[in-house]
């Protein structure tokens, strides 16, 4: 009896740990927003997209379903060359300014080249910013898929004046920077982390 219960624990703990390995391999990956307009109407809205290829789609709920927008970004949003599941990374910021304007931001990067483009909508289409961040960010050689990563935040303060943030990071080294958006370019902020913030 109870050699199987080890073996049922340890049958357990492999399953456990294949489907951990499985699911880091998946090519799907979602962001999801929830938020309010200043007249009160809920939004719901979820990103999807292919961390091989770039293909990305947006839902919205309305109605008691969920609907596909007509339009989408271009299948290869860094013009990079992906071949690899993990490689393309997407975040996706949708809010109201204080003037009752949408926005709708797509911010992508290549999580082995560092290589970012910004995304936003306007008229019925994803228009790409002329302005992108330094193809290497953080200023390290990277070559491996996931070593990259981003998280991007764009707002509006209550005084009417627009932010762009984006801070970057080396899963593999610990460094990072901040990038934020300012006549009409980039600019790394002066104080990081340190390289290793968790010493």
């Amino acid at each position: 009896m109870k050699n199987r219960k080890i073996i049922f624990v340890l049958s357990v703990v492999f399953f456990s740990c294949i489907c951990h390995v499985f699911a880091q391999k998946s090519s799907i990956s979602l962001d999801y927003k929830e938020y309010y307009n200043p007249r009160g109407e809920q939004y719901r809205i979820v990103f999807v997209w292919d961390t091989k290829t770039g293909k990305s789609a947006r839902y919205y709920y309305n109605k008691s379903k969920w609907h596909k927008s007509e339009v989408s970004l271009p299948d290869n949003p860094t013009d990079d060359t992906s071949n690899q599941q993990g490689e393309i990374m997407m975040n996706y910021n949708e809010y109201y300014n204080t003037r009752g304007e949408q926005y709708r931001i797509v911010y992508v990067w290549n999580t082995r080249t560092g290589k970012s483009a910004r995304y936003y909508y306007n008229q019925n289409k994803w228009h790409k910013s002329e302005v992108a961040l330094p193809d290497n960010p953080t200023g390290d050689t990277s070559n491996q898929v996931g070593e990259i990563m981003m998280d991007y935040s764009e707002y509006y303060n209550p005084r009417g004046q627009q932010y762009r943030i984006v801070y970057v990071w080396n899963t593999k080294t610990g460094s990072s920077a901040r990038y934020y958006y300012n006549q009409n370019k980039w600019h790394k902020s002066e104080v990081a982390l340190p390289d290793n913030p968790l010493k």
